[in-house]
């Protein structure tokens, strides 16, 4: 296969691409970088086109162009992958790297290869920024799935091995010398690098896209987990941490409890106060209970005034003695325009052979007996 047909391929690949981009973007696309991302591939197909078929009708117009649009693809690559990474970024280095680009690709007029030599050593820089960026990145793209994780780091070490052959090869063209014309390089390697690039262009554009996909199925599950009033985990989520805790319980790794929370006396706020007052009272409790809590323990919205937390690696004395905590750290007394807050607990710590219903029902049996034993107080179930 010729470097032109590699050319072409690429570029209509990128121009596809681009147009499939353009047909389904979103305002979400702004925060994450993909739009900006389609603006770049649409330069680079740009660039392309007019590197590939246009360097033989007017040579100087199309070194102008191709290197401008080109460059500018580069630039926009390099915001994108920051805007996705939460990277703060500038905007007059990449715009003094175009007008440079720009610049040499002019003076240089048809000897190609000089301004090959010349913007293999920048892109290649750029190319190992973006590897960095994305690579510092990948553990928080880990916590949102394995394989997000994965292909990120897939991502970045392509940015790398690109970070290496651009230079490499601007070296060996600086050996050769410049005065080829483009397209039109005679050593046997040059094919081999084009059909390398052809694979980076698939991998980085393909990739970035499943980047955003999966960052994007992360947040609509996390919305899907979490309490819209108190942003805490939903009963949903609790069904999930209670299987995982269940399974690792099973296998003997370690115990655990669960407790169930109710806030006092809460009907009177909602008729005495009114609803929205009765929404910020569970807002603020959920704040204090999340405040509370260590930082292994679990809490969650089971559903109306009513609560849980997950006690990870506690006997029924530590859950205990953590539920009488929590119980005294959410109490807030009365004030002028609200009564005062106060919760009732019901405690109960895993048993071999028991599941989600059995844990749950005699958590909250404890409870229903704190409530009748006065309120404002901790039961074992």
């Amino acid at each position: 296969m010729d470097i032109r047909t590699l050319f072409l391929a690429q570029t209509c690949l990128l121009a596809v691409t681009a147009a499939m981009l353009w047909a389904a973007r979103s305002a979400a696309d702004r925060h994450n970088g993909l739009r900006t991302w389609t603006v770049a591939i649409t330069f680079q197909s740009v660039a392309y086109l007019v590197l590939a078929y246009a360097a033989p009708v007017a040579p100087l117009l199309a070194a102008i162009v191709g290197n401008f649009t080109g460059a500018a693809s580069v630039a926009l690559v390099f915001v994108a992958i920051r805007q996705f990474a939460g990277r703060p970024y500038g905007r007059r280095w990449p715009a003094a790297m175009v007008l440079v680009v720009t610049l040499v690709a002019a003076f240089t007029n048809s000897r190609v290869a000089g301004a090959a030599i010349f913007n293999g050593f920048v892109y290649g820089a750029i190319e190992l920024l973006n590897a960095h960026s994305l690579w510092r990145a990948a553990p928080a793209a880990a916590r949102d799935g394995r394989a997000a994780g994965r292909v990120q780091r897939i991502v970045a070490v392509s940015y790398v091995a690109m970070g290496v052959v651009l230079p490499l090869r601007a070296l060996a063209l600086l050996a050769a010398g410049t005065s080829f014309e483009h397209m039109d390089l005679p050593p046997a390697w040059n094919q081999a690098v084009y059909l390398f690039a052809f694979v980076y262009v698939v991998v980085t554009k393909l990739g970035f896209v499943l980047m955003c996909k999966m960052r994007a199925e992360a947040e609509v599950r996390q919305q899907a987990l979490t309490d819209d009033l108190t942003s805490l985990p939903n009963r949903r989520a609790l069904d999930e941490a209670m299987a995982q805790a269940l399974a690792d319980a099973a296998r003997g790794d370690a115990g655990f409890a669960i407790v169930m929370v109710d806030v006092d006396r809460f009907k009177a706020i909602n008729d005495t106060f009114g609803h929205h007052a009765g929404d910020a009272v569970l807002r603020e409790f959920a704040g204090r209970l999340r405040d509370a809590v260590r930082t292994q323990d679990l809490p969650f919205r089971h559903g109306g005034e009513e609560f849980c937390v997950l006690l990870p690696g506690v006997d029924i004395t530590g859950a205990q003695l953590l539920a009488e905590r929590l119980r005294k750290r959410v109490a807030r007394p009365a004030t002028d325009t609200m009564h005062a807050l106060t919760a009732s607990f019901g405690v109960a710590v895993w048993r071999p052979g028991d599941d989600a219903d059995a844990l749950l029902g005699r958590a909250d049996r404890a409870l229903y007996g704190a409530k009748a034993a006065g309120r404002d107080r901790v039961e074992l179930g």
